[in-house]
C-alpha cells in the first residue's frame, strides 16, 4: 500500500548552501502522513501525520510503519543509509493531548513534568517514542518553541538496541510530577515515486 501512495520530493536548502531535503508523503486511503528531512542538520520534521476521524475509513497503517518506510526511502534516495536523525520536529500540533501537555507546561514551567507528561501521556509524545524506539534512539531532551506549539526532541543511539515488540511505559496522570529516570542532558526540486526493496 505504501509503494503506491508514497511520493518522495527532493529540494536543495537555500539557506545552507544548497544542503539536501527530501519530503515524503504518504497518502494511504483517508490519512496523510507528510515528513521532511533535513539531512545538513539531521532533523525528521513531522508535519502532517493525520488518520481519518471516522474508524473505518482509516488505512490500518500507524506512524511508526510509514515514518519507518518514507526514513528509509529518504535515506536511500540520499545514499546515506546509514544515518538516523539526531531532532524530531513536530511540528503545528493539533491533538489534544499534546496539547494538553503544552497548557500545563506553560503554566507551572516544571520540565521534567513536561518531558514525562509529552513522552508517556501525549498521542504525540507516545507515537514519538514508538519511532525513536524502532530506530533505536533515546529522547535525550525536548523543547517547546517559544511560539507556536512545535516541539523539537534530541535524540542519540540507544545501546543495545531495543526491539520493537518492547511495550512503552503505561501511561500516568499528567497532573502529577514523574521524577525522569535519570538527569537530562541540558536538487534540483522533482518529485520521485520510488519503491522500496
Amino acid at each position: 500500500m505504501l509503494n503506491a501512495n508514497t511520493e518522495f520530493l527532493i529540494k536543495s536548502e537555500e539557506s545552507s548552501n544548497g544542503a539536501l531535503i527530501i519530503q515524503a508523503y504518504s497518502h494511504p486511503p483517508y490519512d496523510i502522513f507528510r515528513n521532511t528531512m533535513y539531512f545538513s542538520r539531521g532533523e525528521l520534521v513531522f508535519t502532517a501525520n493525520l488518520k481519518s476521524k471516522r474508524p473505518v475509513y482509516r488505512s490500518g497503517l500507524n506512524a511508526t510503519e510509514v515514518t519507518s518506510y518514507q526514513y528509509l526511502g529518504m535515506t536511500k534516495i540520499a545514499g546515506a543509509l546509514n544515518m538516523l536523525p539526531k531532532k524530531i520536529l513536530r511540528q503545528n500540533i493539533t491533538n489534544h493531548s499534546t496539547n494538553e501537555v503544552i497548557k500545563i507546561y506553560q503554566t507551572d514551567r516544571n520540565y521534567p513534568r513536561f518531558y514525562n507528561n509529552f513522552l508517556r501521556n501525549s498521542d504525540n509524545g507516545r507515537s514519538s517514542l514508538r519511532i525513536t524506539n524502532t530506530f533505536s534512539l533515546e529522547v535525550t531532551s525536548i523543547k517547546l518553541k517559544s511560539i507556536g506549539n512545535d516541539i523539537r526532541l534530541h535524540l542519540k543511539s540507544k545501546m543495545p538496541l531495543i526491539s520493537a515488540d518492547e511495550p512503552l511505559p503505561p501511561r500516568g496522570d499528567m497532573h502529577e510530577y514523574f521524577a525522569p529516570a535519570s538527569r537530562l542532558s541540558r536538487i534540483r526540486q522533482q518529485t520521485c515515486h520510488c519503491t522500496i526493496s
